[in-house]
């Protein structure tokens, strides 16, 4: 009998051994992180923490998006907002670069470009199954910053030609959206500031912040022109042909992409350049401070100054307990396995207990 009670004791003790470690590794898995940042001109990152780790049994996915109603059927049709996420068991996270996606070739999604509240959602398929299985979402997460002044709306009017004036818009990419045309207005005038321009030809950091309000402080004084972006990234005309440029003159480009009545986020941006003029017509080039002021050197035509896109801002991070999607399932059949080995356990004992 004393052999029976400690079998006993020993099952009973291991049983709830077992069962506190799977309650704790629920608890910890339930903690999920997610964090959005800029990474180039058409896409953003998003790091996930907290979810499991790399399993062959699973392929994940990720979606960002406003809908609230998004399914698990959402993630094998045309929905155009869901990507791959891969481990990094480097950083122990979950990464995906891809969250500006394309249905076919008919249509692009933007993530973050439109106005209002964006939810993450994470959805798994097992190995063999067709179906995901949405284990996260909607959870809110908050639109990213944008990156450095300079480096969201790209404006290169180098050339004295109608056929090779070129538009980017950094920040969405709208030139591969595909007909989704958007207006941006824009300010041009004259940097007279010596000492502004140094900063500027030095890169200090806060010099295209300096020079964002110089602009605004010029503007009363100044005309508002627009134009629309095209889905080639090419204009038809020379926006500055009719402002009188100057060779040896510096010159800024404030643009503002329109927000169409509040459906899209606030986007401007600022850039310097130098000024060209001659019987050809009148151009800015790639901005090249000089003390001595002269005529700036002709750049190539063709060249295009997107510049490197960075965000050295904090990141934005959204975070809620992920939904352990049949961990309590498990947990109950553990609790009712223990509850039954402990009564037939004690039944045992009791029954022995009685032969003596």
């Amino acid at each position: 009998m004393n052999r029976l009670k400690k079998f006993f004791w020993i099952g009973l003790i291991s049983l709830f051994f077992i069962l506190a470690i799977g309650f704790y590794h629920q608890v910890n898995a339930a903690d999920i992180t997610y964090k959005a940042e800029y990474e180039s001109s058409i896409s953003y990152k998003l790091t996930i923490t907290g979810l499991e780790e790399e399993n062959e049994d699973y392929m994940y996915s990720a979606m960002i998006c406003q809908e609230q109603d998004v399914t698990s059927g959402d993630f094998l049709s045309s929905f155009g907002k869901s990507f791959p996420i891969n481990y990094n068991a480097n950083t122990k996270t979950w990464e995906g670069s891809t969250l500006t996606a394309h249905d076919g070739a008919t249509k692009l999604y933007g993530a973050f470009e439109k106005a209002g509240q964006y939810y993450v959602y994470v959805a798994r398929l097992k190995s063999g199954s067709i179906n995901y299985e949405i284990i996260d979402g909607p959870t809110e997460i908050e639109t990213p910053p944008l990156p450095s002044l300079g480096n969201r709306i790209s404006i290169n009017p180098f050339s004295y030609t109608s056929t090779d004036y070129n538009i980017k818009v950094n920040a969405l990419d709208t030139m591969l959206h595909n007909g989704v045309q958007r207006t941006i207005r824009f300010y041009v005038g004259e940097v007279t500031d010596e000492e502004l321009l140094k900063k500027l030809s030095e890169n200090k950091e806060s010099a295209y912040d300096e020079l964002l309000q110089y602009a605004k402080e010029q503007e009363p004084n100044l005309q508002e022109d627009s134009f629309q972006d095209t889905k080639t990234g090419i204009l038809d005309y020379n926006i500055v042909a009719d402002y009188p440029i100057e060779n040896g003159k510096y010159y800024f480009i404030h643009s503002i992409l329109d927000n169409e009545n509040g459906t899209y986020n606030d986007v401007e941006d600022i850039e310097i350049y130098n000024g060209v003029s001659s019987s050809q017509g009148v151009r800015l080039t790639n901005f090249e401070y000089s003390e001595t002021q002269g005529e700036p050197q002709s750049p190539n035509e063709n060249s295009v100054n997107n510049g490197n896109v960075t965000n050295n801002r904090d990141n934005t991070t959204a975070t809620r307990p992920l939904p352990s999607a049949g961990s309590s399932l498990v947990a109950m059949v553990i609790l009712a396995v223990t509850i039954a080995c402990v009564i037939i356990l004690y039944v045992k004992n009791k029954k022995y207990k009685d032969i003596k």
